[in-house]
């Protein structure tokens, strides 16, 4: 009795031994299945019956497993031999179990179990392994041979082209899943409101802008026909203008608003706007709806306002940048050739702006850098310019100055301005500037030329110990990197002179 047992829980852990007697027996043409019924048959008739069965399971496509009460096969059809990829004599004898996957493996004898050990019909899917290592999917099923026959029959199906169709759907979904979340979370961020219908008109999204210009909550605006939710008339007259996603579907077409049209807002307030529609159309060339896009024309006019101050000037302090100083460096020179008269060009670095920074933080150095730019443009007159250059450097215009003297002035003008105490957040700060200076026509025609020997001019103000001004001079050299000028320059640079 222990021998039995044993054997019946190492089932799961390898192919049984064979029945030669069954195998000689079948190898002579005979049918396990024949042998199987025939220990239950009584009479002639039942042996015929059991003979009929077992041409039919042989002929039958799906495959087909018979097994003893320790799940041992006792039978398998063709079909099944295919599947298994193993002749009947290698099946004969192993645990049906033997073939699953390590993974299912450990599932199926408890779920053998809880059906009381194949007594009760049991169906599941499962992935098996052949000898060749390829896995195939199958939906396997058990139950009774027969009252009286103390065998479960097993229906194996391969489902491998299911699962795959099924996997593929799977993925097929998330990834649609994924793409229109990217798709609400990219139209819940943009500053543009968005209303979409469907085909008959009816509103089927609205983003969190369009909420709030219409005055409709998506929940209560879904569903609603598109020319309540978005109602807009001529801002002179009052007449409505014709629906705009209706437009669009009807000639399958981008479309524009009228100019100076108004919304009607769900409180009955109205609102300026400027839109466009656009058909929506499926994967299969169908109309699916309509989206249209618009904006309110006051924050439109504020955004451009906006954008275009902020490519012509500088992000902390507001003054102009280099594409304003290159469009008035080409009028000065204009002028000035007119009027026979020069253009300076002074190049401006910050001695010990580095030092203000380490000790005392870059909020403080922000600070400082628009103090000292409203310092260093109340030195010019109006027809001048003052810019921003990058970091602590600054370039300054002189339109129509008369002396190369007129020049430097301003630059001692500017460097007393700096050297006054700036007081930022309690702290005291005294600043040095050094300042380079070129001329026009004297040392250039260009305006990449004259900030250049600017710079250059700049660089040797710093090697005479900073603090001051020095003109540009035919042959004069930036300093090269690593030189022992250039060191000197940016110790000057470096050197702490807090007040």
């Amino acid at each position: 009795m222990s021998d039995q047992m044993s054997d019946r829980q190492a089932y799961v852990h390898g192919p049984r031994w064979h029945s030669q007697d069954l195998d000689e027996w079948e190898n002579e043409g005979g049918s396990v299945f024949e042998l199987i019924t025939a220990e239950y048959s009584n009479n002639h008739q039942s042996r015929v019956c059991s003979e009929s069965g077992s041409v039919l399971l042989d002929s039958l496509p799906t495959a087909i497993l018979i097994t003893d009460l320790d799940g041992n096969i006792v039978y398998s059809n063709p079909a099944c031999q295919k599947l298994y990829a193993a002749s009947a004599s290698e099946l004969l004898g192993t645990h049906w179990c033997q073939a699953i996957d390590a993974r299912d493996r450990v599932t199926i004898p408890a779920r053998w179990q809880e059906a009381g050990n194949g007594r009760d019909p049991l169906t599941f899917e499962l992935q098996m392994v052949t000898p060749s290592g390829k896995r195939i999917w199958t939906r396997h099923s058990i139950a009774r041979l027969a009252p009286a026959v103390d065998m479960r029959i097993h229906t194996i199906e391969d489902i491998t082209a299911i699962k795959s169709s099924e996997q593929a759907v799977e993925t097929a979904t998330e990834a649609l899943s994924r793409e229109r979340e990217r798709a609400r979370v990219t139209l819940e961020c943009i500053g543009d409101a968005v209303v979409s219908t469907d085909a008959t008109g009816q509103v089927t999204y609205l983003n969190a802008v369009a909420e709030e210009l219409t005055g409709w909550p998506r929940e209560a605006a879904c569903g609603q026909p598109f020319s309540a939710v978005f109602r807009v008339v001529y801002a002179d007259s009052g007449l409505p203008v014709h629906n705009l996603a209706d437009r669009a579907m009807k000639r399958l077409e981008i479309v524009q608003m009228p100019p100076n049209c108004q919304l009607l807002r769900r409180d009955g307030s109205k609102l300026l706007i400027e839109d466009s529609a656009a058909p929506i159309i499926d994967a299969d060339g169908r109309l699916a709806g309509a989206v249209v896009v618009f904006r309110d024309r006051k924050m439109s006019r504020q955004s451009v306002a906006k954008m275009t101050y902020l490519a012509r000037h500088d992000a902390l302090t507001g003054m102009p940048n280099r594409a304003v100083f290159s469009e008035r460096f080409d009028q000065a020179v204009h002028l000035a050739r007119r009027h026979q008269n020069q253009v300076g060009v002074l190049f401006i670095d910050l001695d010990n702006f580095k030092q203000v920074n380490d000790n005392l933080g870059h909020k403080v150095g922000d600070r400082l850098l628009k103090d000292l730019s409203r310092r260093l443009t109340s030195c010019v007159r109006s027809t001048d310019l003052v810019c921003r250059y990058g970091g602590d450097e600054f370039v300054v215009l002189l339109t129509e100055i008369r002396h190369p003297e007129d020049a430097g002035r301003i630059a001692t003008k500017m460097q007393m301005a700096a050297a006054r105490l700036f007081h930022v957040h309690r702290h005291p700060v005294s600043l040095e500037l050094s300042v380079g200076i070129s001329l026009y026509p004297k040392d250039g025609a260009s305006m990449k030329l004259l900030v250049h020997r600017a710079d250059v001019a700049m660089y040797n103000a710093k090697l005479g110990g900073g603090r001051r001004y020095c003109f540009y001079e035919a042959g004069m050299q930036r300093p090269m990197a690593g030189s022992r000028f250039d060191k000197v320059a940016n110790v000057s640079k470096r050197t702490d002179r807090l007040g």
